[in-house]
């Protein structure tokens, strides 16, 4: 599946410059030799510096142990450093930044079927979250050390599970720094929870240390000892996108049917008075094409002007549905979700 990186190149002295790129290939370096899928043209960014890739479903960002470092949402990542990468995240290299965005989650077209189908992808996930049809269920991955991929899946029929060294353990690590028994995760109806079961080391949830139980969130990290955690929560990524259309939004306030829309601005009125932004530079990779920003150069070197000049045309705009469509559409949606949540409920109770 396809994924789109929104790249933003800041020269200092110059005018920032946008390029957009589009790939199919489950693994994605960056870095500032040739044989990377992206090209950097910058002496400060390291031969092989970062890479994207998939993995059972995810996208991770890996920082491979490059001199000045990569930044995750504006957080050092760390030499050899592992994250999760979601819809909207940033990758910053020093005057470099990349935006993630999954292209299978993105759609601009909000017509009936669109909204629709998400929504049926939603109700997907949602009993999939609860262990039915077969689907992804919650789950933690390891990040780093001996186990790194090595991953626990949440599923419904999962309690309480302890995390630990020990061999009893429901889900055993293999690090010295993690206690026999170190963690516990226990799952109800309503969340998935983990608390310090007497550790040495104690649990650290996104560089925090807990006291009591604590509710897991998609993306959280999860540190015990050495050894870090990351919680994937599979249905987030769809149910989260919901935010994005106008008839889920509408329904989440509580918009009336009969309540006037807002007046329409103009149409000419596209751009802020400062007139369009920056040109962006449209390229798919095929095959093992390299995607080259431009050849590498030190520091002290700026592009020559010019050298990214390119224009394209504004994009035609696709017609919007109108209020009434689009509250009937979230109305709908949400019907199926608490359907789907009842017969949910009604399984597990029998």
């Amino acid at each position: 599946m396809p994924v789109k990186l929104q790249v933003v190149m800041t020269i200092p002295g110059k005018d920032p410059r946008e390029f957009e790129y589009e790939f199919e290939e489950d693994r994605i370096s960056v870095g500032r030799d040739a044989d990377n899928e992206i090209q950097v043209p910058l002496s400060t960014v390291s031969r092989k510096h970062c890479v994207l890739f998939r993995d059972e479903g995810e996208w991770y960002l890996e920082d491979l142990k490059s001199t000045h470092g990569t930044k995750h949402n504006g957080r050092p990542v760390g030499a050899g450093g592992k994250k999760l990468l979601r819809d909207g995240d940033t990758i910053d290299l020093i005057h470099f930044k990349i935006t993630f965005e999954n292209a299978e989650l993105s759609s601009p077209d909000y017509s009936a079927e669109k909204t629709e189908a998400l929504a049926r992808k939603m109700v997907e996930e949602v009993l999939a979250s609860i262990g039915k049809d077969g689907g992804e269920v919650p789950y933690v991955r390891v990040m780093n050390g001996p186990d790194e991929g090595k991953r626990f899946d949440i599923t419904v029929d999962v309690s309480e599970a302890v995390v630990g060294r020990g061999n009893d353990c429901d889900f055993q690590i293999n690090d010295a720094n993690i206690s026999r028994r170190h963690a516990i995760v226990r799952r109800d109806w309503n969340e998935i929870t983990i608390e310090d079961a007497g550790s040495k080391n104690g649990v650290v949830i996104n560089d925090r240390k807990i006291a009591r139980p604590t509710a897991l969130r998609d993306a959280d990290e999860v540190l015990l000892g050495a050894v870090r955690l990351t919680y994937i929560d599979p249905s987030a990524k769809f149910i989260g996108k919901l935010d994005d259309i106008p008839a889920f939004a509408d329904a989440a306030t509580g918009m009336q049917d009969d309540e006037p829309e807002p007046e329409e601005e103009d149409d000419n009125n596209d751009y802020n008075e400062e007139g369009p932004g920056p040109d962006v530079d449209t390229r798919t990779t095929d095959g093992n094409d390299v995607m080259t920003m431009a050849p590498a150069v030190d520091d002290s070197e700026q592009p020559e002007p010019g050298a990214f000049d390119d224009s394209e045309a504004d994009a035609p705009q696709k017609r919007g549905l109108g209020a009434f469509e689009l509250a009937l559409i979230g109305g709908a949606a949400i019907a199926v979700l608490a359907l789907a949540v009842g017969v949910a409920v009604l399984v597990l109770g029998s």
